[in-house]
């Protein structure tokens, strides 16, 4: 699971890396505090393992108070430097061939010269930081080959991730992490430049990736299309995605992956309050499990309400596409049948369109009757889970005031 912190220090991570190759500076070392914008961070600890070239960093968030908390970590893989000889060699033996060992001497390759590959020595790296904090929710993050590392230890570990440019790994995952890919869709996101043709290598088996249009033109070098640098955020971690035609489709997959990071967020938070309840030794009232209930329930319809507002903003759109289609093909139709009548009257011009079945009426008026009705259903079904999630906030805030006990384990 990721919280909202920590989604946001993905998106802090990755200016860490060296835009140009994604590795990380050799000053950087284990207890030293990264400053970004509003956000502090403090380095758990940072493998950098000579043999294969793997780079790693494990971070937590530092509170105004200097209060370093290790419930929240995030995993940082570096992406290829392309001077590293071992970065190029993984990027073709394991990212490409699918070999999980790499082989130090591939002009000679039946030396016995195979050792541990990146991808083994992250999934150690991610073991250790797993055994060290028993308790911490934890997520990766990446960029190139580094997400392809770190989309590869979520999926083994059944983590969160988010990261950029990121070749997909299902050429080396094990069919248990590929059953829990697919019964957790949005689980691992991956953004990807559209015309980046190294990180759209391998296709999307694991339905990670959202890919973006970043108007970057088309006569660039391909590698520019794969720099780190071209993703930006705001204020708040959220990652800025163009608003055109092709990254409509981008957007609402943005959007669905906030939703199920909100919803898992309060799920925790449920059980956490539920832990709390517990420990009093006498189990849990009544009042507080229709506290936890309602709270459940409240949580499943609010994500449910935000996941029918983005589909229906996108069905909506859709019609509106389709009325504004609808006026442009009357209008070109009615400027066409100007040219080839052009003996004949307005009316008369109307006429023979009719004839045809071709009218205003027809093409327009009764198609964008239509849609509008749908537009209106769409939005009243939206009102009805409305008025069903104030309900249940209502039956929640009338039973804290009834039971003081409640109230005050909840302050």
């Amino acid at each position: 699971m990721i919280t909202d912190k920590q989604y946001k220090g993905l998106s802090d991570i990755v200016y860490w890396l060296d835009p140009k190759h994604g590795s990380y500076s050799p000053d950087m070392k284990a207890g030293q505090k990264l400053v970004y914008k509003d956000s502090t961070y403090k380095i758990l600890t940072i493998k950098n393992h000579t043999e294969n070239g793997m780079q790693a960093m494990a971070v937590a968030p530092v509170d105004k108070n200097g209060k370093v908390d290790t419930t929240e970590i995030v995993i940082a893989y570096a992406g290829t430097n392309f001077a590293d000889a071992k970065d190029r060699a993984t990027d073709l033996q394991t990212v490409v061939l699918g070999d999980k060992m790499f082989e130090q001497s591939p002009a000679h390759p039946y030396t016995g010269s195979k050792i541990d590959g990146q991808v083994m020595t992250a999934q150690k790296f991610a073991n250790e930081i797993k055994a060290k904090y028993p308790d911490a929710k934890i997520s990766t993050t990446g960029h190139s080959l580094g997400e392809f590392l770190a989309l590869t230890v979520s999926a083994e570990n059944h983590w969160r991730n988010v990261g950029f440019n990121g070749p997909d790994p299902s050429n080396i995952l094990s069919e248990k992490a590929k059953k829990w890919v697919e019964e957790n869709p949005g689980m691992l996101t991956n953004y990807r430049n559209r015309a980046d043709l190294i990180g759209n290598f391998g296709g999307d088996d694991i339905s990670a990736a959202i890919t973006v249009s970043m108007e970057m033109g088309t006569h660039l070098n391909p590698v520019d299309y794969h720099q780190l640098s071209n993703w930006t955020f705001d204020k708040e971690g959220k990652l800025k995605i163009p608003n055109n035609d092709y990254n409509q489709k981008a957007i609402l997959q943005q959007a669905e992956r906030y939703l199920m990071m909100e919803y898992t967020a309060k799920l925790s938070a449920l059980l956490a309050l539920r832990k709390k309840f517990q420990m009093s030794g006498r189990g849990i009232s009544s009042n507080e499990q229709i506290y936890l209930d309602d709270s459940h329930a409240l949580a499943i319809i609010e994500t449910a309400v935000a996941e029918f507002k983005i589909s229906t903003a996108l069905v909506i759109k859709i019609y509106q596409d389709g009325m504004a289609d609808a006026e442009k093909i009357w209008k070109e139709t009615l400027q066409e049948a100007r040219k080839c009548g052009d003996l004949l009257t307005e009316s008369e011009i109307l006429d023979e369109l009719e004839c045809v079945g071709c009218t205003e009426k027809r093409l327009v008026i009764e198609p964008c009757k239509d849609y509008q009705s749908k537009i209106n259903k769409v939005k009243k079904m939206g009102d009805s889970f409305d008025r069903l999630a104030a309900d249940i906030k209502n039956s929640i805030e009338t039973l804290k005031q009834k039971d003081r006990d409640l109230a005050l384990q909840l302050a």
